[in-house]
């Protein structure tokens, strides 16, 4: 165990809980990362915003749905709650410097059948400033499907880890995390040098029943560059 964090949110003290999964790429699974009064506050800021999601593979946006099925809607800024947010998110994981900054919030919503296949959160393309953390945070689970794979990281033996990765999935290869109201899953998309992490590559599996959604925390830092 990780440890046991408080954090100040406007109007109420938040506390959660966190394990760190795996130590290389860095996976930290979070339980009660989001309250479920934030939870309803950030679906109803969001209402109504709803647009198709899009990939980027090119610089370019278009939708592409042999690779991602699903809607997104951008989380306003300028509210107290989503601060508080942003606030807990950028001091779970330290300070990495003047350069640093999350990038505006995201609401998703998967529909049935709605996935995003296997991704990373890095642009390859970059050389200066990139995407360097991710926080997936499930903002429901009444439906199926719909859990967070990593196919290239290896499923633990220790069953007391089936409380939140799938232990009997044989469909998928790797780990697929279980999505569960208000926890969140977090990792690192470089190794401590800054290159870029191969394994970290994931997908948000299809959903069979239900709706799906979520919630993207992305980190930046201005000041990271490609090592050569």
């Amino acid at each position: 165990m990780l440890g046991l964090f408080s954090q100040t949110t406007a109007p109420e003290v938040h506390k959660y809980e966190v394990q760190i999964f795996s130590r290389d790429p860095l996976i930290l699974h979070i339980s009660g990362f989001m309250s479920h009064s934030e939870i309803e506050h950030v679906l109803k800021i969001t209402d109504g915003k709803w647009e198709t999601s899009k990939i980027y593979p090119n610089g370019e946006a278009y939708v592409d749905t042999d690779v991602r099925i699903s809607e997104m809607a951008p989380v306003p800024r300028k509210d107290p709650i989503t601060r508080g947010i942003v606030k807990r998110a950028k001091t779970l994981q330290g300070w990495r410097g003047n350069g640093t900054f999350i990038e505006q919030m995201k609401a998703q919503r998967y529909s049935v059948n709605g996935f995003f296949a296997w991704h990373e959160d890095y642009d390859g393309r970059m050389d200066i400033g990139n995407r360097v953390t991710t926080f997936m945070v499930y903002l429901n689970d009444d439906f199926t499907g719909g859990g967070t794979n990593f196919p290239l990281i290896q499923r633990p033996a220790d069953k007391r880890w089936c409380r939140v990765v799938e232990c009997e999935d044989t469909e998928y290869p790797g780990v697929t995390f279980k999505p569960k109201k208000g926890s969140a899953v977090f990792w690192e998309n470089m190794y401590p040098n800054g290159s870029f992490h191969p394994d970290v590559r994931h997908a948000s599996l299809p959903v069979t029943s239900g709706e799906k959604l979520g919630l993207n925390i992305f980190g930046w830092d201005k000041n990271w560059i490609l090592p050569h």
